[in-house]
């Protein structure tokens, strides 16, 4: 089930800017930004909170203090992208910016906290990343 959740949230994170973008290109990007975001995680939690109930799983501590600590992050850092957009930042620069701090964040994370190695298809997957990134940002 837990893998199922992150694949839910990893997902549902990487749709939430579009929407951000469609705001800002509507010149509603610092009206509605907010109202964007709670009904945006209000829904992923009513589905997450839907799918753990059916698979009738019981939850704990721990991982409630996880996907607490993971909203919060996520909440931030959408927050952050809709107010750069709001005040006029391009996209290119919002979203490679966005992708790139990503990026490094989850790499020095596994790193330093989890001891991870990085193997070659970690590698791989570190340069595509930061390739997707200098492709937004110089792609306007």
């Amino acid at each position: 089930m837990w893998l199922r959740l992150m694949l839910l949230a990893f997902f549902l994170n990487g749709v939430c800017p579009f929407g951000l973008r469609v705001l800002a290109a509507m010149g509603l990007a610092g009206e509605l930004t907010q109202v964007y975001l709670f009904y945006w995680y209000l829904g992923g939690l009513l589905v997450s909170a839907v799918w753990a109930l059916r698979g009738r799983q019981s939850l704990t501590r721990h991982t409630v203090l996880i996907g607490l600590l993971m909203a919060v992050a996520s909440v931030g850092g959408q927050f952050s992208m809709g107010m750069a957009l709001a005040e006029g930042t391009p996209g290119n620069v919002v979203f490679m910016i966005s992708q790139g701090a990503s990026i490094c964040v989850v790499v020095a994370g596994g790193a330093i906290l989890f001891r991870e190695r990085v193997g070659t298809y970690g590698k791989a997957g570190i340069g595509l990343g930061i390739l997707a990134a200098v492709l937004m940002g110089v792609w306007a």
